[in-house]
């Protein structure tokens, strides 16, 4: 039985590992904290339980990408999801609009909502032409119709950025800014490439889902696929050093042991990987590639514990800005006026149905703000880092307040705790704490686009940092990465038969 070493527990390394797990591969997944998952992590406050990342995804539909692998592996009917609606929301006029799931009703929606304030614009055609475009785009890419590649396959175009895309297809200022609020679950900027933004944009339109009972559940069902074919799930051991011998890997040592394997593969931060290997095993110019990379944008994260039966829980997910701001600059603001956006989402309390038990709200926050601080770490930090936290919690707190819940907010809430991007950076390892990995630009494809494939002969990547972002944007890269060892197109092929 040919064996697998995967150096990182989250979502990209465990659901590469469940792919490979099934194709006979024995795997070893050896993660740093003690909870698997990355993002998919959840953690306990009391009497709250609260998930670290992965709020809101696509591709769980019917027919979606992340559910057809699900059933692939013989775990869709343990998910525990459900359907969440988007609602969005201009802070400061109240416009308010809940979206459907599926392309014509969406644009039905909006068209319906927006009419009133746009009585000269024909938002229905303008949202009908931007999302044939979109899909057209997606479609590009066969991996997510979940189709074979074929050997005359070539790359998608990707030097369209969202941004043209956008300006484009729809004329009116106002409408493009409500509309970009997708870019927000990729970080997306004015160079992003137009079929990342369509990739993840269509996956969310056809459908968007949340975790019932935490995120971490998820990672737990690809954790047991890995175990039921002989591999282990490995938490606590952070990988120190990776030996090499000459072309390949030879071992990969961590706070706990030694471990070898005739296959290794990385879900860390590339940027981390390149520091514990040798200098020799990636050229310089790889390396001052990695070095030169930008990060996608971060975030700061509040936890919110309510007192019960105080706010009625309804499935949605909300989304409140201003729509004076620039969508594809939603963390670079002044200090003073942050946040411009934020993304809430209440989950329900069990023992109370129908009413909400935490919200999880995200604000885009850019790393500047707490550069001052990078040299701490966690529970290790200044006072002076602590009253700007609490600070800008309060600040936060005043862009979510207008979301508009059944009582003024401050009166719900019985608990509240922030984690900043120096936070998510301690976590994840990612640099500048970027949520999705490094940021993917129209303007150097090249330099911000990795493959799979590595010099050394061993060595595979998965993850964020490789190809796409998000749920179903990893996921498909673990496809990418298992068919590197098993042959192209050979899961692929199942998945389709199936």
């Amino acid at each position: 039985m040919k064996t697998v070493c995967i150096m990182g527990g989250g979502l990209g390394g465990l659901m590469t590992g469940a792919l490979l797990a099934k194709e006979g591969y024995r795997v070893t997944v050896l993660e740093k904290n003690r909870i698997i998952g990355g993002g998919l992590q959840s953690f306990r406050r009391g009497p709250y339980t609260f998930d670290t990342g992965m709020h809101v995804f696509g591709g769980m539909g019917t027919d979606g990408q992340v559910r057809r692998i699900c059933r692939h592996l013989g775990i869709e009917n343990r998910l525990e999801i459900e359907p969440c609606y988007d609602t969005l929301m201009d802070a400061k006029n109240g416009l308010r609009v809940t979206l459907p799931f599926g392309r014509k009703a969406w644009t039905y929606k909006w068209s319906r909502c927006l009419k009133p304030v746009m009585p000269n614009v024909n938002i229905s055609q303008e949202i009908s032409d931007y999302l044939d475009k979109l899909y057209d785009i997606a479609r590009q890419e066969p991996l997510y119709s979940l189709l074979p590649t074929t050997d005359d396959y070539t790359l998608p175009d990707t030097s369209l950025t969202a941004k043209h895309l956008m300006d484009d297809s729809i004329s009116n200022t106002l409408l493009r800014t409500a509309v970009a609020y997708l870019s927000l679950f990729y970080g997306g900027r004015e160079d992003s490439p137009a079929l990342l933004h369509a990739l993840i944009s269509c996956a969310h339109i056809d459908g968007t889902y949340t975790f019932r009972n935490g995120s971490v559940g998820f990672a737990k069902l690809l954790a047991d696929v890995i175990k039921a074919s002989g591999g282990e799930v490995r938490c606590g051991e952070e990988v120190t050093a990776i030996k090499t011998d000459g072309r390949s890997v030879a071992a990969v040592y961590t706070t706990a042991g030694c471990y070898t394997a005739d296959h290794y593969i990385n879900d860390m931060p590339i940027a981390r990987l390149l520091e514990l290997m040798p200098t020799d095993a990636f050229s310089p110019a790889f390396r001052h590639r990695i070095e030169s990379v930008p990060y996608s944008m971060s975030a700061m994260t509040l936890f919110i514990g309510l007192k019960p039966r105080t706010l009625c829980y309804n499935r949605e997910a909300y989304f409140s800005g201003l729509t004076t701001m620039n969508p594809w600059q939603a963390d670079r603001c002044n200090e003073a006026d942050w946040p411009n956006m934020v993304f809430a989402l209440p989950s329900e309390d069990k023992e109370n149905p129908g009413f909400a038990n935490t919200i999880t709200a995200i604000c885009p926050m850019s790393y500047e703000y707490v550069r001052q601080w990078e040299d701490s770490r966690t529970g290790k930090r200044p006072e002076k880092y602590y009253r700007w936290k609490k600070r800008m919690t309060q600040q936060a707190l005043r862009l979510i307040e207008p979301i508009g819940f059944e009582v003024p907010l401050k009166d719900a809430i019985a608990f509240i705790d922030a984690g900043t991007p120096l936070t998510i950076r301690d976590y994840y390892g990612t640099p500048g704490g970027a949520m999705y990995g490094i940021h993917r630009s129209s303007d150097n494809p090249l330099q911000s686009s990795l493959s799979p494939h590595t010099r050394l002969s061993n060595l595979l990547l998965t993850g964020q940092d490789v190809n796409f972002h998000g749920m179903v944007g990893t996921s498909l890269t673990a496809i990418l990465t298992a068919e590197a060892l098993v042959g192209r197109n050979v899961i692929v092929d199942q998945i389709n038969k199936e």
